[in-house]
């Protein structure tokens, strides 16, 4: 394999990566977001006024909103980039 091709394969690799990395934070945010949803459904049939529905959603939110994501999907644009380049 020569140089050139080794380093598109190492972009690729490190675009992969980066993508699975992304694919974990949104299966997280996902299955936490199904939880608050079924919480949702429970509370709009049996109302408890100790309940904090905001308190389910807002982790979600918060780690959508940290760089995690960001930074995930940005390295997997340049890696790609770089592998086709």
């Amino acid at each position: 394999m020569n140089t050139e091709m080794q380093r598109r394969a190492l972009a690729a690799r490190e675009a992969h990566l980066a993508l699975q990395d992304l694919k974990k934070v949104v299966e997280e945010a996902a299955r936490n977001t199904h939880l608050a949803e079924m919480e949702a459904v429970h509370l709009a049939l049996a109302p408890e006024p100790a309940s904090d529905f905001a308190a389910s959603v807002r982790p979600v939110l918060e780690r959508l909103e940290s760089g995690d994501v960001e930074a995930s999907l940005e390295k997997a644009r340049q890696s790609l980039l770089a592998a086709i380049s």
